[in-house]
């Protein structure tokens, strides 16, 4: 089943990453996405007038996306009752003007794909579609398709409602829980919303979003990486900013769907290298946001790339709430949180949080709850890492780093000795004062060896002690970043 992500909704929408050293420039930027989001309303205005909208429908499709998380379900709700009202004239439209125009809302989102989400889809999520349901909803979307056959839009439709029709009879459950039955009406429904797509593929009005679904098909289908890449490549050469597709294809190749471990961060590099620049960026942090689900991946992408793509976004196409929400996420699921970039955007989004990215209001208040708390104590790293990189880009700041960390590195092999240590990399930030002195400590390693520096260290702050030679001014924050495999020698004699 599809969302409005582009994505199949049995995989939940994923993401990670934000520069934890930029606080001031996120805060900025925040403030930027509540001004600039004006830029849409006129497209919106100028399509419902042109295709004789009613002023209830025009309405409900005029919510202000960068405000209102509730603007993008009531768009989808109007067009799923004008489906429903049988007023396919005005669908297409709708359709051909958001096609033609290439509309897009605040953040990026494409007006066409928001569109699609009113028209597969019986009856609104999270409720379950009955039989009766899928008969009926079917029925319409074929009179659509005989009272207009050179619609592209009402057979797009079709073939993506059969695909959700495939998925109803499979379920979304391992592939070890599906009946017999089940799998053969999964095959035959996704076999004809192929043959619908490949009919629809000879009329005049080509659509970004019949790749879209013919990428779905050909990954519901087989699977074949190589021949959903030749239909990647397709649809990225007819719409290479409609992100969804990237989206897709960058799932499919995550290791729970057959792909190696790697493939989907290097798919998302090479195909945002081959936009660049904000365009690139942009897609980067879209297909984070699908990728990172906070369900155990363990995805390696770049967190400074995709903070470029959020703060892209908001400055190519205006604020979106939607994407404060991603962010959010982000900053709170990923393996190394953020929690000053979380209680930011957390703090705008205030009551206006997306349940299909949170699931349950009860994740998304504790995420609050950990932001707020958590945020001063990395506001506070964050203001020391900053000191101390500005200390080392002045004349005396490398030198003066060596002669500190040549005394450092002996009290860590010291610890080391005594009380072994894990194998991995770890950061130290150390306040020095006028004359060498330990003023303030930070060591950011686990175990007993980590202990023992900080207990040492203490020790010298307590009894006022000079193991430092005197720093170029004072109080110096000066940082470490160690690997501690090179005290792995001296642990073992």
């Amino acid at each position: 089943m599809t969302n409005e992500r582009g994505t199949q909704s049995v995989a939940r929408p994923l993401v990670q990453f934000f520069n934890s050293s930029s606080t001031s420039k996120i805060a900025l930027l925040l403030v930027l996405l509540v001004t600039t989001s004006g830029f849409a309303t006129a497209a919106v205005k100028v399509s419902h007038n042109l295709c004789a909208i009613t002023d209830q429908e025009a309405a409900g499709m005029s919510g202000d996306f960068s405000t209102d998380i509730h603007a993008l379900p009531e768009y989808v709700d109007v067009i799923a009752r004008m489906l429903k009202a049988e007023r396919f004239k005005q669908l297409d439209c709708l359709a051909d003007h958001a096609r033609s125009a290439k509309e897009r809302f605040p953040g990026g989102m494409w007006k066409l794909h928001v569109l699609y989400q009113g028209l597969y889809n019986p009856v609104p999520r999270p409720l379950h579609a009955t039989e009766r349901d899928w008969t009926i909803h079917l029925a319409r979307l074929q009179r659509w398709v005989a009272a207009r056959p050179r619609s592209v839009t009402a057979r797009v439709a079709l073939a993506t409602a059969y695909i959700d029709y495939g998925w109803s009879a499979r379920g979304t459950g391992y592939s070890n829980t599906v009946s017999e039955s089940g799998w053969k009406l999964y095959e035959q429904r996704i076999a004809r919303a192929k043959n619908i797509l490949e009919n629809a593929s000879s009329l005049p009005s080509k659509c970004p979003e019949w790749y879209m679904a013919r990428l779905l098909v050909a990954a519901n289908q087989d699977g074949d990486v190589a021949e959903l890449r030749a239909f990647f490549d397709k649809a990225y050469k007819f719409e290479p900013g409609y992100y969804y597709y990237a989206r897709i294809m960058a799932q499919h190749l995550l290791p729970k769907w057959g792909g190696q471990p790697g493939d989907a961060e290097g798919f998302a590099q090479e195909v945002a290298d081959r936009i660049g620049g904000d365009g690139g960026d942009i897609l980067y942090f879209q297909i984070a946001s699908t990728l990172n689900c906070g369900c155990g991946d363990d995805l390696k992408m770049s967190w400074e790339r995709i903070e470029r793509g959020f703060e892209s976004s908001g400055k190519v196409y205006g604020a979106s709430m939607l994407n404060l929400n991603l962010i959010a996420f982000l900053a709170t699921h990923n393996p190394q949180p953020h929690p000053v970039v979380a209680n930011l955007a957390l703090t705008r989004i205030g009551e206006q949080w997306d349940e299909e990215t949170w699931k349950k209001r009860e994740e998304f208040e504790s995420a609050k709850q950990w932001a707020a708390n958590s945020a001063p104590m990395e506001a506070k790293r964050n203001a020391m890492e900053s000191a101390a990189d500005a200390n080392i880009h002045t004349a005396e700041g490398p030198p003066y780093k060596a002669s500190f960390e040549k005394k450092y590195r002996e009290l860590v092999q010291q610890c080391v000795r005594t009380e072994g240590g894990s194998l991995d990399k770890f950061e130290t930030l150390t306040s020095v004062g006028e004359k060498g002195t330990v003023e303030e400590i930070r060591v950011y390693w686990n175990g007993p060896a980590a202990m023992c520096i900080y207990q040492k260290l203490h020790a010298f702050q307590q009894e006022k002690g000079t193991p430092f030679p005197p720093p170029p001014q004072a109080p110096y924050w000066i940082r470490l970043d160690l690997d501690a495999s090179e005290f792995a020698p001296v642990a073992a004699k």
